[in-house]
């Protein structure tokens, strides 16, 4: 005889809310510092326009999730290294 296996606990109840991790602060805060890093080390600008104007948008909403005066100081830098290789076109 063959036991009947049901897979419905792999599948979200309609109207069910997708249960949610918290973000991996650890990962966020590696991939910010390595972004700023390759800002900072840059004599010219490392990113198309497109990819600049996305990691200028993205940057921020990323280090939201560290703690404010983190996600402050990082955020600061890596504005101030946009505008350094923006400068030098």
């Amino acid at each position: 005889m063959v036991a009947r296996m049901s897979q419905l606990p792999l599948f979200p109840r309609p109207g069910a809310e997708p249960a949610q991790r918290p973000p991996d602060l650890a990962h966020i805060r590696k991939s910010l510092n390595r972004l700023l890093r390759l800002a900072r080390e840059a004599q010219i600008m490392p990113w198309s326009e497109g990819e600049t104007e996305s990691w200028e948008k993205l940057f921020p909403e990323l280090a939201a999730s560290l703690p404010a005066e983190e996600a402050e100081v990082l955020t600061t830098e890596f504005r101030s290294q946009l505008i350094r290789l923006r400068s030098r076109r």
